[in-house]
C-alpha cells in the first residue's frame, strides 16, 4: 500500500500540530510496512489513497483530481469551531443553514463532501462535523491524536542546567499568538509569583509586542525549540506546571507529551481535551484571566499521581493510533 500525504504548503515554515500529527503518523506506518510519501509542487503520481490534513483551499484541485481517478480520499480534519461568543455563534448558524440547503458556507469545506472518510480527533470535533455540516455520521471516525512515548522517559536536569532554573515553573509551549492566549496567561500568572517559562516563535510579531509590554521579571521567553531536540523533552519533565489555555485546541499535542512527562496540567477544554484527559488535568475558561489564575493555582496545589497519569496517556502513542489508521484504510480499499 502505498499512501500520499498533504499537508499545508508553508505547515512546516511554522510546525504546528497538523505538520507533528502527519509527521509522526507517517514515521509509524512505515514502521508497519506502509509507504508513505509527501505531495509536493513537483510530485507527478499519487499512491492509493490520499491523506489530507486539515482543511484548506489549496488542497481542492489535488482532491478533485484524486476524485476524478477514483482514488480514495481521507481527511484528517483537524477542526473545531468554539460557539463562546454570539459571532462564533452566528456563524456556526449560517453553516447549519447553508450546509443544509446545499451551499456550503466556504470552498475549504467542499473537502468534507469530497472525502471517502473524515477522521476528526475527538467525539467533539466529530458531532460539529456532523451537526454543523450535515456529514452522515457513517463517513466519520474518530481518531486520536497521538503522542512519542519517548517523552515518558524525560530527564529535567538537561533544561534545568542550560537555563540555570533552579525552582518550580509553569511551562507554555506554542506558537506566540492570540489563539494560543499568552497575554492572558501573562496576566494570569503576574499575581502568583510564580515563574513562567513561554517557549517558542512569535506567529504574530504585535502579539508578541504586547505579552512583552504586561510581563514581569519572572516571565521568560525561550526561542522555538525543535521537536526532535531532547532539550524540549526535558523542559516538560523539569516545570511543575504544563498550561495551556488556548482559545481551542483539538488538542494539543503539547498538552500531550507534557502529561507523558509527568507534568500537572492546565487545559482549554474547547476542541475535546476533557476526552483524552479526563481528571487528569485541570480546565480553564481562557477568555478570564481569573479563570486562568485560579486553575493553575489548584493544579500547581492539588494532589498528583504522575505516575498514574503517564500510563493513562499512554493509550495514545503513535502506534496505537495508526493501527486504527491503517485499519481505516485497508477498509476504503476493500470498498
Amino acid at each position: 500500500m502505498r499512501v500520499t500525504f498533504c499537508t499545508r504548503y508553508d505547515g512546516f515554515l511554522w510546525r504546528g500540530g497538523a505538520e507533528t500529527q502527519a509527521e509522526q503518523t507517517a514515521i509509524a506506518l512505515r514502521q508497519q510496512g506502509i509507504e508513505v510519501e509527501f505531495f509536493t509542487p513537483f510530485s507527478e503520481h499519487v499512491g492509493d489513497i490520499v491523506h489530507f490534513f486539515g482543511l484548506y483551499e489549496h488542497y481542492i484541485p489535488v482532491a478533485e483530481y484524486c476524485r476524478s481517478k477514483h482514488i480514495p480520499i481521507i481527511v484528517s480534519t483537524i477542526f473545531y469551531h468554539s460557539i463562546d461568543t454570539l459571532s462564533h455563534l452566528y456563524r456556526a448558524l449560517r453553516w447549519v443553514i447553508l450546509s443544509r440547503v446545499g451551499r456550503l458556507p466556504h470552498k475549504r469545506f467542499r473537502l468534507l463532501h469530497l472525502a471517502d472518510v473524515l477522521l476528526p480527533n475527538s467525539q467533539a470535533e466529530a458531532w460539529q462535523l456532523r451537526k454543523l455540516f450535515n456529514i452522515p455520521p457513517e463517513k466519520i471516525h474518530v481518531i486520536p491524536n497521538g503522542v512519542e512515548l519517548r517523552f515518558a522517559q524525560s530527564d529535567p536536569s538537561c533544561f534545568r542546567e542550560k537555563y540555570q532554573i533552579d525552582t518550580d515553573f509553569i511551562l507554555n509551549v506554542g506558537r506566540i499568538e492570540k489563539r494560543k492566549n499568552q497575554l492572558r496567561l501573562i496576566e494570569a500568572v503576574r499575581s502568583l509569583g510564580i515563574p513562567l517559562v513561554i517557549i517558542g516563535n512569535p506567529a504574530s510579531n504585535d502579539y508578541y509586542l504586547r505579552c512583552n509590554r504586561i510581563k514581569d521579571e519572572q516571565t521568560f521567553f525561550i526561542p522555538h525549540i525543535e521537536h526532535t531536540d531532547p532539550l524540549l523533552a526535558s523542559a516538560y519533565a523539569a516545570c511543575r506546571v504544563f498550561a495551556l489555555p488556548s482559545l481551542l485546541e483539538t488538542p494539543g499535542i503539547a498538552a500531550l507529551e507534557a502529561g507523558l512527562s509527568g507534568a500537572r496540567l492546565v487545559v482549554t477544554p474547547i476542541g475535546g481535551a476533557r476526552e483524552y484527559f479526563r481528571d487528569y488535568a485541570t480546565y480553564v475558561n481562557p477568555r478570564s484571566v481569573k479563570s486562568i489564575r485560579d486553575s493553575i493555582a489548584t493544579a500547581w496545589n492539588r494532589t498528583h499521581n504522575p505516575e498514574q497519569q503517564i500510563e493513562h496517556l499512554k493509550q495514545f502513542s503513535w502506534h496505537n493510533v495508526t493501527v486504527q489508521t491503517a485499519s481505516i484504510y485497508q477498509e476504503v480499499l476493500r470498498q
